[in-house]
């Protein structure tokens, strides 16, 4: 995980070998807004929220382009545990 000077969120380290690959499912932008726990610093164009929903977590990947949203991804949802776990992963560039 980077930390950098002026940003109030994590970033996500750089990519380790024999990473794990997160399947990552396109959202409809209509949905209710997530209840997101964590998130990574918004200052790249690609960040990641941990989000609660009804007893179970996921990760959501928000792509931006020149400022403008483009795409949001959303894992499969898992237990809470084993979410912190996979999110954990994501921020030390062990899982993508």
């Amino acid at each position: 995980m980077k930390i950098y000077v002026g940003c109030f969120a994590p970033h996500v380290g750089p990519p380790r070998p024999n990473q794990m690959r997160l399947v990552w499912r396109e959202v409809a932008r209509e949905q209710d807004p997530p209840r997101v726990v964590e998130y990574t610093c918004g200052c790249e164009d690609t960040f990641y929220e941990l989000c609660r929903e009804a007893g179970l977590a996921y990760i959501r990947r928000i792509t931006r382009l020149d400022g403008a949203m483009q795409a949001i991804h959303e894992t499969y949802r898992w237990r809470c545990k084993e979410t912190h776990e996979v999110w954990i992963a994501l921020l030390n560039g062990e899982a993508q």
